[in-house]
């Protein structure tokens, strides 16, 4: 099985893992969510074992990570977190993870409080439900923990710098569920976009990148960049993917 990335930036600038003075790649930091104290273990051993990558953290629960998140200085970059943790925690985890760093957490992690983990969603289950809930609450990806190490690690590395990445069988649960019809009409659900932005977001929303939709709607890239940007700020969303799962279930992006 192969892993499915989609590393286009979201905004004009991609965030990278940071690099050191003489141009080596800084570790990729790891944080770890998940109830199974089974799974924590291999990807320690995991981790421990790849170059370019530190665990800094794991803990079994969502109240865990969140006590953990602003000890951790500098931040992780990449938080894994099984969205099926108990009473549904798992995406309540991801949107606390994904909101930020609170004024407190600000205080004590200084000049790297800006950087906002993003969040790989990892799970047994792969249904419709539980990962299109855990795009809406933010994660930039989606893979099942049948996948194997070097995938694993791929997916980490592509979250990291700023991509998107699933699995091939949750892109093809996707696939299905967004070609289901749904109810809600985009001109309700969407109702603070101009024409110009609900038009890049149909585009969006059809599979299509930066380059194609300047291509379609005569516009720079650059400028469909900025429309893309304005976007995700409108609609509060993380990533691109995000706001191409909810332009789907209102509708958009579906070829008749």
């Amino acid at each position: 099985m192969h892993t499915v990335g989609i590393t286009e930036p979201e905004a004009p600038h991609r965030r990278r893992p940071d690099r050191g003075a003489a141009g080596c790649r800084v570790r990729v930091r790891v944080l770890v969510v998940d109830e199974q104290a089974l799974f924590r273990a291999g990807i320690r051993h995991l981790l421990s074992d790849a170059e370019g990558f530190e665990l800094v953290g794991e803990v079994s629960s969502a109240e865990g990570a969140l006590r953990m998140l602003p000890e951790l200085s500098p931040a992780p970059d990449v938080v894994l977190i099984d969205p099926r943790l108990e009473a549904g925690a798992g995406t309540v985890a991801i949107r606390a993870v994904r909101s930020g760093p609170t004024p407190e957490r600000s205080a004590v992690n200084g000049a790297r409080h800006g950087r906002v983990p993003r969040v790989l969603a990892v799970s047994v289950r792969d249904d419709d439900d539980s990962v299109v809930a855990s795009m809406r609450a933010g994660a930039s990806g989606y893979i099942t923990k049948q996948t194997s190490e070097q995938e694993l690690l791929r997916a980490i590395e592509i979250v990291a710098e700023g991509g998107a990445v699933f699995s091939p069988v949750i892109a093809r649960r996707l696939s299905g569920y967004f070609a289901a019809p749904h109810a809600v009409s985009y001109r309700s659900a969407f109702p603070q976009l101009t024409g110009r932005e609900t038009q890049v977001l149909d585009l969006l929303a059809r599979g299509w990148n930066n380059s194609r939709i300047a291509r379609d709607l005569v516009l720079t890239e650059k400028t469909v960049r900025n429309y893309v940007s304005q976007i995700l700020g409108k609609l509060d969303a993380h990533h691109r993917m995000e706001v191409v799962v909810r332009a789907r279930e209102a509708g958009l992006g579906i070829l008749h």
